[in-house]
């Protein structure tokens, strides 16, 4: 994963993130899990 600020001596300096770049990421990542979850279920039928 990322991370959202740089460790600085005196005090946690947050980076600006573009709002499009994390919707795409968490777009991307449910779209995996969505995936997952199908081929979990997948298996489960072809087990049975």
């Amino acid at each position: 994963m990322f991370t959202l600020y740089k460790p600085s001596p005196r005090f946690p300096q947050i980076k600006r993130i573009d709002i499009r770049t994390v919707q795409l990421y968490l777009s991307k990542f449910e779209e995996s899990i969505r995936n997952f979850e199908e081929i979990q279920k997948e298996r489960i039928t072809s087990r049975s």
